[in-house]
């Protein structure tokens, strides 16, 4: 088994998952969101009191054991792209076992769709998302618009009110490749066999050892060992991805592609002034979607608006923050003038924070007047920031706390979201495992995360490993916790050979926030996009 402690010969994941993302919204001074919901949410450290009855405690002496069972099967029909799609639905665990003892260490919790009436199964291309970072699940993809059923979002894209519900989801990539959605060990219904074993899966090495494993039982069980595998990540998964890809290849397990929805910034991209410069296209995209900017830049298409802030950033912003003081009295009045242009903010603003503006501080300025603040998440969600005193019952303590960081997107699609799901699994999938065990969606389950490596060495040792290697990077333009064109730049300086960078790496640019495929405008693309991909990753000669 891949899950003993070891030592990766391949880059590993570091600045991924929910480390990677808290280092770069550090860089940039960003406060991160206060409620834990969502895959931007950080995972909250175990503490085994007595009163905590949602986090689990790594410190108890034994825990509920998961028995050894095969999973749930159901048959279920939908229509996608016009067409009629049945499909076979499984729902359940897998053992992750010692390779020299044999016995079990974990059971992960995962769900799995194949399509049905498919002559040659050993064939046909297998996607395996991975969730986002230490602590969420997959439930994310598979729940939000990537599996055959989605939830039933509200018409104003949030979860709306109870009672909560799902639909048939007509964008899900079903019909060109089967999918499963795998929770790590600590995510979802994803335990250890005994608490006291749960931080051995929670570092990077780990992390991708277990996962490695699970791919490698589920192909052999499933006779899939010869398909096409696809792995996909979200958020800062561009580590764990990266490096389970070329773990799998060192293992003699290769891997077709590999997705990458919101990728995690380079280390580069938020150092120093880079930060700054990589970090502006995205608040003028926001400035633009809000309609903060003068009417002949509001009029124009997001294509238009963010080649204008590309243009800008790379030179002129460029020019003066390396300049600095050295600047003429013309160049500064100039570079003030079309900063304020393309962002909505004031001069004054602009000259008080020295032409670098930080995330909490464009958020707080924007939309200042209706006292209004932006989602990282997703900046075209906003709502309102109550003031930061404290003191309830007449200013003297009590139930009075200082106003924090909301990520109100994050905060609309969580409510009521793992309600539906749970009732899904029951009904639907006719799961009922684990009847009383928490449901980790996005904390809870996993305790402190230790990262090492870079995420572009990982990628980047990827593609060494495997010169046929192919990328597809999903870029959300309103997506503040990874700004566009820092993950543009981060691909730019990836140290790959001029042949992949030519044919192997394809990036698709979508009008969205954190999750495109829980967008109902951007999930058309994004499916369409993403069956392309796996299309021509499978046809290449």
């Amino acid at each position: 088994m891949f899950v003993a402690m070891l030592c990766l010969p391949a880059a590993v994941w570091g600045q991924g998952g929910r480390a990677g993302r808290a280092a770069a919204a550090a860089a940039q001074q960003a406060a991160p969101p206060a409620n834990p919901t969502g895959p931007g949410a950080a995972p909250a450290a175990p503490t085994g009191a007595a009163g905590d009855f949602f986090v689990y405690d790594t410190t108890a002496g034994t825990g509920m054991a998961i028995p050894d069972a095969p999973p749930t099967e159901t048959h279920q029909k939908i229509t996608a792209n016009g067409e009629p799609l049945a499909y076979t639905a499984r729902a359940g665990y897998q053992p992750l076992r010692n390779a020299t003892t044999g016995q079990t260490v974990a059971h992960m919790f995962y769900t799995s769709y194949a399509k049905d009436g498919v002559s040659d199964e050993s064939s046909r291309p297998l996607v395996f998302f991975l969730g986002g970072a230490p602590g969420v699940a997959a439930t994310w993809q598979e729940f939000g618009g990537f599996g055959p059923k989605r939830m039933k979002w509200a018409s104003d894209g949030s979860a709306g009110e109870p009672p909560y519900g799902w639909v048939d989801n007509p964008n899900t990539p079903l019909a060109q490749a089967d999918l499963v959605f795998v929770n790590p060990v600590g995510t979802a219904f994803s335990r250890p066999d005994q608490p006291g074993r749960g931080a051995g899966f929670w570092n990077t090495a780990a992390d991708i050892a277990s996962l490695a494993e699970f791919v490698r039982g589920f192909v052999n069980a499933n006779n899939r060992r010869n398909s096409p595998l696809f792995l996909a990540g979200e958020d800062s998964g561009t580590g764990r991805v990266a490096g389970l890809a070329a773990f799998l290849n060192e293992h003699q397990i290769p891997v077709q592609g590999v997705v990458l929805l919101s990728m995690t910034m380079g280390p580069d991209a938020a150092a120093g002034d880079a930060q700054y410069i990589t970090l502006l296209p995205s608040l003028v995209m926001a400035a633009w979607y809000h309609k903060k900017l003068a009417p002949e830049l509001s009029a124009m298409s997001a294509e238009q608006i963010s080649g204008q802030a590309r243009q800008f950033a790379s030179r002129e912003y460029l020019h003066a923050l390396y300049n600095g003081d050295r600047m003429s009295a013309d160049e500064r009045a100039k570079v003030l003038a079309d900063m304020s242009r393309l962002t909505g903010l004031s001069k004054p603003f602009l000259v008080n924070n020295n032409l670098r503006v930080t995330l909490d501080r464009f958020s707080g300025e924007l939309l200042r007047d209706p006292r209004r603040g932006l989602s990282n998440s997703d900046s075209r969600v906003g709502g309102f920031v109550p003031p930061a005193a404290g003191g309830g019952r007449g200013g003297r303590g009590g139930f009075g706390v200082p106003a924090m960081a909301i990520d109100f997107n994050l905060s609309n699609l969580a409510g009521g979201f793992q309600t539906a799901y749970e009732a899904y699994l029951r009904r639907d999938l006719t799961f009922n495992g684990n009847s009383n065990g928490v449901f980790y969606l996005s904390s809870g389950g996993v305790g402190a995360f230790t990262s090492t490596g870079n995420d572009e060495a990982s990628l980047a040792g990827a593609f060494a490993r495997d010169p046929h290697l192919r990328l597809f990077v999903g870029v959300n333009y309103f997506d503040l916790s990874a700004p566009f064109y820092a993950t543009e730049y981060t691909l730019a300086h990836l140290n790959v050979s001029p042949e992949v960078r030519a044919h192997n790496i394809t990036v698709s640019h979508f009008e969205a926030g954190q999750m495109a495929y829980a967008d109902s405008k951007a999930s058309v693309r994004l499916q369409a996009d993403l069956a392309r991909f796996i299309s021509e990753a499978t046809s290449r000669k």
